[in-house]
């Protein structure tokens, strides 16, 4: 198989796998089930329905809702049982304490900043690993890809000794694959900072 080819491969993969995340996210499930006292209930986790009710669901595909940065619903505190809100009740218990108001707003803030750049980075790291992982197979290092795709700490090393790249590829490749690493700690740093 050739470089660009190769190239293609990683590239088709990676435009895969981001556009199935974009995809996954766009529709929601809401489920309805009656109870023995004839209640309705509605819930968006199958998992809260008593098994008894599971064989009389009705579901339904609902489109989700994204507020507007800066409106007054994306400044609104998460809904209970969201991963924001957990992460925020972990936050205060760490603490022995409730946030105040304004470390309750920055750890908000903080959140709506942080989410999406540690997705892409460590969407991205998938990405570069993946495709050394395949490349290693086209190559015929069966036995780095298996160690690569298994151990994954192997990967630095088979990127400087077996891509045939120039040096500037193989060190932006090097650069990428460390960006969560980067991004965590920047983020860490600005929590301390605006929880201090």
């Amino acid at each position: 198989m050739t470089r660009s080819t190769s190239v293609r491969v990683v590239f088709a993969v990676s435009l895969a796998l981001l556009l199935s995340g974009l995809a996954s996210g766009a529709l929601a499930q809401a489920y309805k089930y009656r109870d023995d006292r004839g209640n309705v209930h509605f819930t968006e986790n199958l998992h809260e329905i008593p098994p008894k009710y599971r064989s009389q669901i009705e579901m339904r595909e609902m489109p989700v809702h994204v507020p507007a940065p800066g409106s007054a619903e994306a400044a609104a505190p998460p809904e209970e049982g969201s991963v924001a809100a957990s992460f925020q009740s972990a936050i205060s218990e760490q603490q022995g304490q409730s946030l105040s108001p304004k470390q309750q707003e920055a750890l908000s803030a903080w959140l709506a900043r942080w989410t999406i750049p540690a997705i892409v980075t460590v969407l991205l790291n998938f990405a570069i690993s993946l495709g050394l992982v395949i490349h290693a197979f086209n190559q015929g290092h069966v036995g780095w890809g298996l160690a690569n795709f298994f151990l994954g700490v192997t990967t630095p090393i088979y990127l400087f000794v077996h891509v045939e790249q120039s040096m500037g590829v193989r060190l932006g490749l090097f650069a990428l694959m460390f960006s969560p690493l980067v991004v965590a700690g920047v983020a860490v740093a600005q929590l301390a900072s605006a929880l201090a």
